[in-house]
């Protein structure tokens, strides 16, 4: 008897979910926070040759904003950062980092960050958090 009650109780809830769930938007969502996350990887990828190849020089953070997304439950943040880089006046750049849970507390305003630069495309950078 307590089967059937189940199986009942279960189909009245499917039933209701159905009214209220559009299984294209929610395809559409997924698409876009897969194309969102594939972005954010391709700069990492960048970035990477960047650690290696890059010219050394520090950030200040100017803001630090959640996207609300995350990769491998590290948080995509939007960071917007003056550049400085030996010899040359400093240049803004924003982008979007995949940063550990551990390094969050040291995106506040004001705080400088250890960088690499991209001597052909200044406005990517590998940012290295391992440095104090």
């Amino acid at each position: 008897m307590g089967i059937i009650k189940d199986y009942l109780k279960l189909k009245k809830q499917a039933k209701e979910l159905s009214k209220t769930w559009d299984p294209v938007a929610a395809g559409r969502e997924g698409v876009e926070a897969m194309r969102s996350a594939n972005v954010v990887l391709e700069q990492q990828t960048a970035a990477a040759t960047v650690a290696v190849t890059g010219e050394p020089a520090t950030a200040q953070v100017n803001l630090a904003r959640d996207t609300g997304r995350t990769v491998n439950t590290q948080p995509i943040v939007e960071l917007s950062l003056l550049v400085f880089l030996a010899d040359q006046p400093p240049y803004p750049v924003t982008v979007q980092q995949i940063v550990p849970l551990t390094a969050m507390g040291r995106l506040t305003p004001g705080s400088r960050l250890a960088v690499k630069v991209d001597p052909k495309a200044r406005e990517t950078i590998w940012i290295d958090w391992a440095a104090p």
